[in-house]
Formats: C-alpha cells, structure tokens, sequence
C-alpha cells in the first residue's frame, strides 16, 4: 500500500465542478509536483488534502488510515478533521506568518499548544511530563530548523524585517515543525522576485534529500524536472497526464501537455 492514497477525490464549488475524480498515489519520501494552468484545479486539490476544503466524495488514505472518506460522516467532524491535518504541512503562496510575533515564535506556536494538549489528554509530550520540559524541547527544535534553512541569526527577528525569499524560508521551517507525514507548497515562490526563487527552491531541494515526502505545486517547470520524482498535470479539473518528468515533461503524450509545455516553453507561465 503506497504512504498516501487519493481516491476519486470530487470538489465542487455551487454548481461550478473543480475536481473531477481526482486519484493518485504517492510513496514515502517521494517528490509530487503538480503543474497545470491556473484555474485547473492544482490549489483546491491541495487545499483538500490539507483539510482546508472538504470534498463531496472521495477518500484520502496516510499509511493505511482513512483519514477522509466521503460516505462516512465521522470523517467530516470539526475534531476528526483538526487531527487530521496534523499528518499535512502547508506553505502557502503569500507565506502567512504571524506579524506580531518573532522568527522563533511563529515556530514555536503551534507545537505549544499541541503539547499542552497532549500533556492535558495524556500526561506526556514526547515522553515529557511538564510544559516547562516541553518548551525547551520545542524551542530547541525549532532553531534547528531554523538552522537547517539558514536563518538562526534571523530567530528574533519579525517577519515584516525579513526579505520575501526569508519569510517564505520561515514558512516552511514553521509547516516542518509540526513534523507532519507530508509537507505541501502552494506555489511557494509565485510571490517571490526572481532574485529570491532560488533560495526557496534550495531550500526544497535539500529536503528532498533528507527523505521528507513532499506535494509541491509549482509553475517552476525546471525544478519540477530536476526535483519530482512524479508529474501530474492537470487541466480542467482533471489529471491529463501523469508519470516521470521524463515521461510528463520530456516526452508527454497529451496534446493538451503539449500545449502548456509548449506555451510555458515560448512565454513563460
């Protein structure tokens, strides 16, 4: 059974259909890239496996459990689907980080309030029995990650003294520390200048080398070739193609492939 399952995923908006039997399957540690026209459906998708959206039908399976399935109303609850994103991270295009507070606290939120759960509900956080361990614990891990995307000395910072490329950075150090199944990013570098697209785009690069399993949605047609190990292209809803870059990107054999590869080729996207 592969690590995350998608099922005949369907999401429409009134009358207005978004996604369109959308299934495919992805192994731990591999990199997905999703490209597509806008409009295609790619940042829907994503927001349906983030919990953001909720499908009409469909299931979404992570290492064998369901964790939505749009016959069984249990699935659907406010608690099942707050524990639910729990195995998803996401960046988001326009970064969205807490403007009042430091570099260090936008980390160290969210895991807080996960531990002071955990330690109410079940007397431990990671095998810690008292908030006080588990904050220097949290805090720890989070510089780490600050470090693992090269902005420690930025950790008393506020975002708005941060550069586009750094705050996305930020972005994606604060979607890690949650240690989520599957790391996502919505077109993490579509609000960047050009000069900055590279520092995000390494930082993704060096955790695909740490084995991190990752959904990546991205007009970077070049860095999905080198980084995905799979393609999906999308168009109206629907996935039109899928496989290797080499097969998607290299020699695809959809007309409508062809025809956005071509444009992306001549144009840009």
């Amino acid at each position: 059974m592969s690590f995350l399952q998608v099922e005949n995923i369907k999401k429409s908006f009134g009358k207005t259909e978004v996604l369109k039997n959308i299934s495919f399957s992805l192994e731990k540690g591999e990199v997905l890239a999703i490209i597509g026209s806008s409009g295609s459906g790619k940042t829907t998708l994503l927001r349906c496996l983030n919990f953001l959206e909720t499908p009409q039908e469909g299931r979404i399976i992570v290492n064998g459990n369901v964790l939505f399935d749009g016959n069984d109303e249990s699935k659907r609850s406010e608690s099942a689907i707050r524990k639910n994103r729990l195995h998803f991270g996401l960046v988001f295009q326009n970064f969205n980080l807490f403007p009042q507070y430091k570099v260090i606290e936008n980390l160290t939120l969210a895991p807080t309030l996960k531990a002071k759960e955990q330690i109410r509900k079940n007397g431990s956080y990671k095998g810690l029995s008292s908030m006080k361990q588990a904050n220097q614990l949290i805090t720890e891990e989070a510089e780490m990650l600050l470090k693992k995307v090269g902005l420690y000395e930025k950790r008393d910072f506020y975002p708005c003294n941060l550069s586009g490329g750094q705050q996305q950075r930020v972005a994606i150090a604060r979607a890690l520390a949650l240690e989520p199944d599957i790391l996502c990013f919505d077109e993490p570098t579509s609000a960047l200048d050009p000069e900055l697209t590279g520092e995000v785009l390494n930082v993704i690069r060096g955790l695909k080398s740490s084995d991190s399993t990752m959904i990546v949605v991205t007009h970077e047609i070049g860095f999905a070739h080198d980084v995905a190990d799979k393609i999906i292209f999308m168009d109206d809803g629907y996935i039109e193609e899928e496989g290797t870059p080499q097969q998607v990107i290299d020699n695809p054999n959809s007309e409508r492939t062809k025809e956005f590869l071509a444009r992306f080729n001549q144009f840009g996207d």
